[in-house]
């Protein structure tokens, strides 16, 4: 019986850790709407999810972005907390702008 719990206790650790890092990791998606006023922008994720979420001053914008530069259709990169159950984003980076 000690014998398999090791195993067991093992592959238990490995698969809350992936769950963890995947929680973690930053996410993918394409800007539907970005609302200036209430600052807000939603996103059609990776799994097809539609994600509204809000920025503030504390929001990282890498490669000298701004929240006036992004438009409908660019795809980023975005990581975001749940704070009272609303979605904050932490860091947006553009990884492709819109098509013409």
């Amino acid at each position: 019986m000690k014998k398999l719990c090791v195993p067991l206790a093992a592959i238990a650790f490995v698969l809350v850790s992936a769950v963890a890092s995947a929680e973690r990791r930053p996410h993918e998606g394409k800007i539907t709407n970005i609302d200036m006023t209430a600052r807000t922008i939603t996103v059609q994720a990776e799994k097809g999810d539609e994600l509204t979420m809000s920025w503030d001053d504390t929001t990282k914008w890498k490669n000298n972005l701004t929240a006036q530069e992004l438009k409908a259709g660019d795809s980023i990169h975005f990581d975001f907390v749940d704070k009272q159950g609303q979605k904050f984003v932490t860091e947006i980076h553009r990884t492709q702008r819109a098509k013409s």
